[in-house]
């Protein structure tokens, strides 16, 4: 029989300011811990959303141990959770934009490993901020990454990946039995596919999605969905709403095995 794991989902509204972003992120890690959490899980761009230039904060967060990452860090290490850590964008020697990187920190404050975000949203939504240009500030990532951790391999994707559902196929073939994803979710995007989608990589896969999403009204122009889920490999969900919040979530991986033994679609598949 596996262990449960305790998530605690961080859904929030960031906007521009640092510091006021990380001290709400601070009474979140706190509360966790006083639920019982063992993992914190933070959304997509949760130190500061907004039109500045990331390179600044990118170039002090090489090593996670800059004016967010060390908070982050200390948190961890204070409170003994383990903390998926949304993405920041940090500056590597391999690009000259720098990449959107989720970082998992252990109990210690220990950088155990990252994931750089590797479909970045280029798209035409037609809401209020109009047309989304990622790549115009940040470079892809290149890598399908699985972290060893004390519930097994955890999977790292981050928003606009939930689009491609190959990703998720190779984190299924590394043994994923959980999959966590930090988003900002476009409102209007956020409306018509993110439930349908979250459910949709659970499902062909028969393992969890934790999906961590932004919500609210950013700036004048920003406004994300919310609805932060936590999908089980039937396509179950737990839904947080639309307002921030946090709230403890149970995984029970001994339904990836039940669900995978009904239906059985990793021994049925014909094309690799």
């Amino acid at each position: 029989m596996s262990t449960p794991l305790k998530i605690y989902f961080v859904q929030m509204t960031s906007r521009i300011e640092v510091d006021a972003n990380l001290a709400w992120v601070g009474q979140q890690v706190a509360q966790a811990a006083s639920s019982g959490a063992e993992l914190v899980v933070l959304p997509e761009m949760f130190a500061q959303m907004g039109g500045l230039d990331p390179r600044p904060m990118a170039a002090e967060e090489r090593n996670f141990d800059g004016p967010v990452g060390s908070v982050i860090r200390t948190l961890a290490q204070q409170y003994g959770l383990w903390i998926v850590a949304g993405t920041v964008p940090v500056l590597t020697a391999l690009d000259s934009r720098p990449r959107a990187r989720c970082h998992l920190v252990n109990n210690h404050g220990e950088v155990v490993g990252h994931y750089d975000k590797m479909h970045l949203f280029d798209a035409l939504v037609g809401d209020q901020q109009g047309v989304y240009k990622e790549s115009n500030n940040y470079s892809p990532g290149s890598s399908v990454v699985t972290l060893n951790s004390p519930w097994g391999a955890l999977g790292l994707a981050v928003c606009y990946d939930l689009r491609f559902p190959e990703l998720f196929r190779q984190l299924n073939d590394a043994g994923a039995e959980l999959v966590i994803v930090p988003s900002a979710f476009t409102y209007k995007t956020g409306q018509a596919h993110w439930e349908v989608l979250c459910r949709a990589r659970a499902i062909e896969n028969g393992y969890f999605i934790a999906a961590v999403n932004q919500c609210g009204q950013h700036d004048p122009r920003r406004r994300t969905w919310g609805h932060s889920l936590l999908v089980d490999p039937w396509g179950e969900i737990q839904d947080l709403g639309a307002e921030p919040c946090g709230q403890l979530l149970v995984v029970e991986f001994d339904r990836v095995a039940a669900v995978r033994q009904q239906l059985p679609v990793n021994q049925h598949r014909r094309l690799d």
